[in-house]
């Protein structure tokens, strides 16, 4: 059983990676975008925000040194990052466009990936943000990072559903009974033997003979008797055997007795 059969109930699964790739693609060229405008501007203001809340943490203390020194290997790290989130969004477009399994992994790994990184961001970014925002702004604000995280995490599940599918499909049993053209599906066993493309077709219905009837079951034309009936019936057969036996021997063979009596009379006169 796959994870999903369609993208929003609405479209397929296929159609539903196609969009993935594309605002995949859209999200790291914007990125990519804003390190080449701004370089490593808005890292330092991200930093000094993490500072000013997490005065305490080593962690964050050691992370903002390590970027201050090394600000443009970070640079270099992110830009091939998103370069190649946008060759595998090319590839992955390109494999459900073909329908190729294997062309969808890597996004679906990259994807994975940033659904982690999104609900560790998330979850900073509310502890920040209690410290600064008002209670409202700060509900409104947790529902819309949930609801984006939720929304990535359902796109992760519909690529592995689309991989899913793809070897349910491409899997020999599935091209046994539907043809090897998942596009246009065609069952085999009608193609094969020349059956008509009636989908409905009228059959005669075979007769049933049942070796154990049911209750108050017709059997043929002829209604259930009961026990007490059958009883009755069978006394009246056998009487019927009895009295004519009884007549055969008594009275028949006394009028042919008597009949011959009267022919000797008559002869002997």
């Amino acid at each position: 059983m796959v994870l999903m059969e369609s993208y929003f109930f609405c479209a397929s699964v296929r159609l539903g990676v196609l969009v993935i790739c594309f605002v995949a693609a859209l999200k790291s060229t914007i990125i990519m975008w804003l390190i080449f405008t701004n370089g490593t501007a808005f890292l330092f203001s991200i930093i000094r925000i993490f500072e000013s809340h997490y005065k305490t943490s080593a962690i964050v203390h050691d992370s903002a040194n390590w970027i201050e020194q090394y600000p443009k290997e970070l640079m270099m790290f992110f830009q091939l990052y998103n370069f190649c989130h946008i060759v595998t969004c090319t590839v992955a477009a390109y494999g459900a466009y073909k329908l190729k399994k294997y062309h969808v992994i890597p996004l679906a790994i990259f994807e994975f990936l940033y659904t982690v990184q999104v609900v560790v961001l998330v979850i900073i970014s509310l502890r920040i943000a209690r410290h600064i925002v008002p209670l409202a702004t700060l509900i409104l604000l947790t529902l819309g990072l949930t609801f984006y995280a939720m929304l990535v995490a359902y796109d992760t599940l519909a690529l592995i559903a689309f991989i899913e599918i793809m070897f349910l499909v491409w899997s020999e049993r599935y091209q046994r009974l539907y043809g090897a053209d998942p596009l246009n599906p065609v069952l085999m066993d009608r193609s094969l033997k020349g059956m008509p493309d009636n989908p409905s077709p009228v059959l005669q219905q075979p007769i049933i003979i049942y070796v154990m009837p049911k209750v108050g079951q017709k059997l043929w034309d002829m209604q259930p008797q009961k026990w007490w009936k059958n009883e009755i019936i069978q006394k009246e057969i056998e009487e019927k055997e009895d009295s004519s036996d009884y007549f055969q021997r008594e009275e028949l063979l006394s009028k042919v007795l008597l009949r011959n009596a009267i022919n000797g009379k008559h002869l002997k006169v």
